[in-house]
């Protein structure tokens, strides 16, 4: 392997960020993208320096100065092109959801084994220092015992009457890992579950709504709205609720209010951003004290952002390096994904649904 790690990018509408972080880093090179669409693909290219630019993802493949592959198409296309990925003998990071479901997982990670290559899966969130930094905290027991999270996360992805964008529609079909969870709300369970240490998920319910459906003509709409209830080992639980479009907070683009509830103290994340973009605020406090027991402490911390994609390519080639093990290992991807199927699970059936072992 080349002193810097030659990272290739297959579908540039979500994966261009990992070109700016592939591009941005100190020991990785933007070296390649594919796109089926030429305008975008010749776009972000000349942005980063990019050096080669393909149409066919086999074609990148098939370029023997790749070490890497960020795989960033949409669900239902990417599973074979991450298998064929792992088989040319590159490295490969998988953007979420990392599948349809935990057999997918299951199918890649396998492969990954055969072929002696790593394998690292997104959550971007993981990678913010912020994060890292609550999760230690947290394990030092500066909160005490953490017993629940609690997260309310709206993200105004659409309005009501909505065509959805040719390549765009997979998250508007129910059972893809799209909708209000699966798409956004899904980077601030991780987190909460990230921040407590990553408890073994056994049982969830939950509650969804298809209350504002798109044009689009499909059996049964993936979810706006999703609330649920996880159990987790040691007796820990997580409650959320998430939505897409929600008649309401016009003067909001996104709000997050995510609490890990400790014995001695609570760790608090909240951010607003307006639409124009031009409004952020965010705060995160360490909380000690229950009423007026004890010392209480607060810290303010640095703005919440969204996602360090710099540093799920560092993360990436840190793995590939063998200097530290992935913050997204193939085992929690798995976990997670286990999580998911048995919360859209419960959301169909009304039921207290087991994950998976």
């Amino acid at each position: 392997m080349a002193d810097k790690i030659r990272i290739g990018v297959v579908g540039c509408r979500v994966g261009g960020a990992w070109v700016e972080g592939a591009h941005a880093g100190d020991d990785t090179v933007a070296w390649a993208v594919a796109d089926l669409n030429q305008d975008l693909a010749w776009k972000v290219a000349q942005e980063n320096d990019v050096a080669r630019v393909y149409g066919d993802y086999r074609e990148l493949l098939a370029d023997d100065e790749v070490d890497a592959v960020g795989v960033a198409t949409a669900p239902d296309v990417r599973k074979p092109m991450v298998l064929d990925a792992l088989k040319a003998g590159k490295h490969v990071l998988v953007q979420k959801p990392h599948g349809i479901d935990a057999a997918d997982v299951e199918e890649i990670n396998a492969a990954a084994a055969s072929s002696g290559k790593t394998l690292v899966y997104s959550y971007f969130m993981r990678h913010e220092e912020e994060n890292k930094r609550s999760r230690s905290l947290i394990a030092d027991g500066r909160i005490g015992r953490p017993y629940h999270a609690r997260v309310h996360y709206h993200y105004r992805e659409r309005g009501v009457d909505y065509e959805p964008p040719a390549g765009r529609e997979w998250l508007y079909r129910w059972g893809l890992k799209g909708g209000a969870l699966g798409q956004h709300g899904s980077h601030y369970l991780d987190q909460a579950w990230y921040l407590l240490g990553c408890p073994r998920p056994e049982w969830a319910f939950a509650v969804s709504h298809s209350a504002f459906p798109t044009r689009l003509k499909v059996e049964r709409h993936s979810e706006d709205y999703m609330s649920l209830l996880v159990g987790c080992g040691g007796g820990v639980t997580i409650q959320m609720d998430t939505s897409a479009v929600i008649a309401t907070w016009a003067d909001r683009a996104w709000d997050l209010r995510l609490r890990i509830l400790g014995t001695a103290g609570t760790v608090e994340v909240e951010s607003t951003r307006l639409p124009s973009g031009q409004t952020r605020s965010g705060t995160r406090r360490l909380l000690g004290g229950i009423y007026t027991e004890g010392d209480s402490f607060v810290e303010e911390n640095a703005e919440h952002g969204s996602g360090d994609f710099e540093g799920e390519i560092r993360d990436f080639a840190a793995a590939i390096r063998g200097e530290q093990p992935p913050d997204v290992s193939p085992a929690e991807a798995l976990k997670f994904m286990k999580l998911l199927d048995a919360i859209y699970l419960s959301a169909e059936t009304g039921e207290k649904e087991q994950v998976a072992a």
